[in-house]
């Protein structure tokens, strides 16, 4: 009987041993949808900490029909196309959206700067574009000063956020305009500091004809 005894005990003692690895070997894989939400809740969105009185949203929406590097923001959701949930570079989805957050914020922005409340439209430059610029900054300067390993890659990929810009159309800059502008910020950042050359810009920007 003893024997016995002592024979359940390590028949118990292995299975469950065998059961915690099994455990703790259980990785739950989160779907392409799932990894973008996720990214979206616990870095993109921190970026953004500082504009208090924005209400950023929460809620994300897929277009399954749009297969480029595309997305956009309202006021309560952020739409985001199924090339962008496909795409592999996290560096660039986290720019694509902060861009789009850009936009929310921009406005608050610019009265922080004591700027005014809407963007002037320029002879040459008219208010769709300075818009696009504007996100564009806010969301590389975001990147760069609070998420700095991707921010890193952002700056030294450059080329890649090219090529999926647009050409120049009514509402938006070239490509090759808004990367110039990037760069411009970049250049600036480093011989001054980050704040500021964030500031001058954005004044630039504002004030285009």
């Amino acid at each position: 009987m003893k024997k016995i005894t002592i024979l359940l005990i390590a028949i118990l003692l292995v299975t469950c041993k065998t059961s915690a690895i099994k455990n703790e070997d259980i990785i739950v894989e989160l779907t392409k949808e799932e990894q973008l939400n996720k990214l979206y809740q616990e870095k993109i969105k921190p970026l953004f900490s500082s504009y208090i009185d924005i209400k950023i949203p929460n809620e994300f929406r897929i277009d399954k029909n749009d297969n480029s590097i595309n997305a956009g923001a309202a006021d309560n959701y952020i739409e985001v196309s199924q090339g962008l949930v496909d795409y592999d570079k996290e560096y660039i989805k986290v720019y694509v959206l902060s861009h789009e957050i850009g936009h929310i914020v921009t406005l608050n922005q610019a009265k922080k700067f004591k700027l005014g409340s809407q963007i002037p439209s320029g002879i040459e430059t008219n208010d769709y574009k300075k818009a696009e610029y504007l996100a564009d900054l806010i969301a590389i300067h975001l990147m760069l000063t609070k998420e700095k390993v991707l921010g890193e890659e952002l700056k030294q990929n450059l080329e890649v956020v090219q090529s999926l810009l647009g050409p120049e159309i009514f509402t938006h800059p070239s490509a090759v305009d808004r990367v110039t502008l990037m760069r411009e910020y970049i250049d600036n950042s480093i011989q001054e500091n980050a704040d500021e050359s964030f500031k001058e810009i954005f004044e630039n920007i504002w004030n285009m004809d």
